[in-house]
């Protein structure tokens, strides 16, 4: 690892000069994450778990939320209402895990206790790519 660091202010910083770039050691080097692991940003809507979820004697490894493209206006009325009788109150409901477990029930035709005993982790993605899902522009 190089130690000549030296810091620079922002007033200090020349246009045209190299930018300095913090040097990571071999060691930290190999602790990231490598490219292959890293989701695949096309299929955010394919959520694999961290370890394989037993519901109801069948064991998953993970869900495929890409019906949520498929959902039409009735479908999202019926999620609303689902959400509005869950007593969660929200301006931006899209964003609540209560709402995604919802729609990913929608999209995959699964039902509402498959998300409710979820592991927290899992719902998080869930709620992650739900969001990103409605959030996201075209």
């Amino acid at each position: 690892m190089d130690n000549n660091y030296k810091e620079t202010n922002r007033e200090d910083f020349v246009p045209g000069d190299e930018i300095p770039v913090a040097q990571v050691s071999d060691e930290e080097s190999n602790k990231l994450i490598p490219a292959e692991l890293v989701e695949d940003e096309d299929n955010f809507l394919k959520i694999t778990f961290s370890k394989p979820y037993n519901f109801e004697g069948e064991i998953f490894n993970g869900i495929d939320l890409s019906g949520l493209e498929d959902i039409k206006g009735r479908q999202l009325t019926a999620i609303e209402k689902a959400f509005g009788k869950a007593g969660v109150v929200s301006s931006m409901p899209e964003t609540t895990s209560t709402y995604a477990k919802i729609a990913a029930s929608a999209a995959t035709g699964l039902p509402a206790e498959f998300f409710e005993d979820l592991p927290g982790k899992e719902v998080r993605k869930i709620k992650s790519a739900v969001t990103r899902f409605f959030y996201e522009e075209d």
